[in-house]
């Protein structure tokens, strides 16, 4: 049973604690009232709209065509170019960023996810990646159901010597190109929430004190009290009011970005830095916040010509017009094989025109980076360094480098030449033009650095963005001293009774759109859980 006090400092209990109510946080959520006859109680920091059948959830998080701006956290941190700050957006809303995202579901390949321990052998990821697809709903797009763009940039890539297939969802599938596997039923988003947490919740008698399942949403989780190596309680702000939650067992789900936030405030981390910040040193982990990394991508950006405009018109009359629809799997010359590089284009209506969008994402990255606390305060910003591009032997570089370049081959084929007008940006229109006539102009390797160095790197690195797949802050691992966090169940190395089960556990990050593996996860450690 969940009960809650009347004290001035009310007090939540329940036999466990979900702290986060993000993508893997519903799923975690779920699964334990599916399976067990426990209470659970999820504290989620932004809103809780309730089941989709209800009726409030705000249309930009539901509406699949477009990516929304609203519910974000507002996180920044450095891009590749000091000076330069990339927006890095994180949902605060129940379901997390599985309720803004772009909804294309891949799953990467089996031997990125052998590191996350003995029991992700092929069956079991196989199984739980299969659950995952089933819960959101993930189907298939058609060639006939292509956009004019989407369908042309999937015939440049075919064009370019990336073959045609239909293994996005094939953990064993090579490199090759197609419409991407998406989790949006008749164009509604259908995040982890939904799947997860809608089946579980007792819409019809919301008031009932004996029900399992409680949503404390708009509580951000300040810290958790640890006696010893066990986690007594997490202490919430909830708007004007103090929430302690009680459990036995606690599971954090704050994402790459706040699940270290929570430890780090909480004492758990490493010692020097939180004796630092006055924060008092609980359990000397020096691997929380360490190991951040993302898909680091480069983009073509194009307006329309009047030709795809005029399509993408006739379009739009029968149905939404989706940002994203087509992937490619592409293997940069070296690189990793099968596939280190995705190819996803993308479309976006602005008030003067369509924009068309070229980027390459490395899905292989090897630079990581930091996240730390500027205070104690759970109200400042973190400061987060993905130190981007800054692996020594410059390989994120230049898997880049291969990856644009083909978006220009792409961008110049018979096939998309047509649909394209002038480039939007200094990036685009120096890589059509002033680097076009030889590939490797600029990144002579600078003996003193062992990394390229020249114009076109500089070009590339102030053009540099990210995939918003950021992972591995609290990750898996069998040695704290050497940076682990938790063990291969989740488990807080230094704990009896916390977990840790979200993006930030994932030690090196699959060559994926992250979203349906993160639900794996979840799928997988629930399974433990019980």
């Amino acid at each position: 049973m969940v009960s809650v006090g009347n004290d001035l400092d009310q007090r939540v209990r329940a036999d466990i604690a979900v702290l986060g109510g993000g993508t893997a946080g519903a799923v975690v959520a779920g699964r334990l009232i599916e399976n067990t006859s426990l209470s659970v109680v999820v504290v989620e920091a932004g809103p809780d709209y309730g089941p989709f059948d209800a009726g409030r959830w705000p249309h930009e998080l539901l509406d699949s065509s477009t990516l929304p701006q609203t519910h974000d956290w507002g996180y920044r941190g450095p891009g590749a170019t000091p000076g330069h700050d990339l927006p890095l957006d994180r949902a605060r809303v129940i379901g997390g960023c599985s309720s803004h995202n772009g909804c294309s579901q891949t799953v990467g390949h089996a031997a990125d996810y052998r590191t996350w321990g003995p029991s992700w052998t092929d069956a079991s990821l196989t199984e739980s990646m299969r659950h995952a697809a089933a819960r959101l709903r993930v189907r298939r797009d058609s060639d006939d159901d292509l956009t004019p763009f989407q369908a042309a940039a999937m015939e440049a890539m075919i064009l370019c010597g990336v073959p045609r297939t239909d293994d996005l969802d094939d953990l064993f599938g090579g490199a090759g190109c197609g419409p991407s596997p998406v989790n949006n039923p008749d164009g509604v988003r259908w995040n982890s929430a939904f799947a997860y947490l809608d089946p579980v919740r007792d819409s019809l008698e919301p008031e009932r004190s004996d029900r399992r399942l409680r949503v404390v949403d708009h509580a951000l989780v300040e810290r958790l009290e640890l006696h010893g190596s066990v986690v007594r309680r997490a202490h919430v702000r909830r708007g004007q009011e103090r929430l302690t939650v009680e459990a036995e067992r606690f599971i954090l789900c704050g994402g790459a970005y706040g699940s270290p936030e929570v430890l780090l405030r909480s004492g758990i981390g490493p010692a020097d830095e939180l004796t630092a910040l006055g924060v008092a040193p609980r359990l000397d982990l020096p691997g929380v916040g360490r190991n951040l990394h993302d898909h680091p991508t480069l983009e073509l950006r194009f307006a329309a010509s009047e030709e795809l405009a005029r399509r993408l018109a006739d379009y739009e009359r029968g149905r939404p017009v989706p940002d994203e629809q087509v992937i490619g799997k592409a293997l940069s010359a070296g690189g990793r094989a099968p596939y280190d590089l995705h190819l996803l284009p993308w479309t976006g209506k602005e008030p003067g025109g369509w924009t068309c969008v070229l980027p390459a994402a490395c899905l292989t990255p090897r630079s990581r980076g930091t996240l730390r606390l500027t205070s104690p305060d759970p109200g400042a910003r973190p400061l987060i360094d993905h130190a981007y591009l800054t692996d020594p032997d410059g390989s994120d570089l230049e898997v880049l480098r291969y990856g644009i370049d083909l978006c220009r081959r792409m961008a110049a084929s018979p096939a998309l030449a047509p649909l394209l007008g002038p480039p939007l940006d200094e990036f685009t229109a120096g890589w059509l033009n002033e680097f076009a006539k030889d590939p490797r102009d600029g990144l002579a390797t600078d003996p003193s650095r062992g990394k390229p160095t020249g114009s076109r790197e500089a070009a590339m690195r102030a053009a540099a963005a990210h995939y918003w797949h950021p992972v591995g802050t609290c990750a898996i691992g069998t040695d704290p001293a050497a940076g682990a966090v938790v063990d291969a169940t989740g488990r807080l190395y230094g704990s009896d009774n916390l977990w840790v089960i979200d993006a930030s556990i994932i030690p090196a990050i699959p060559r994926a759109t992250t979203n349906l593996p993160v639900v794996a996860l979840a799928e997988h450690l629930a399974r433990t859980l019980l």
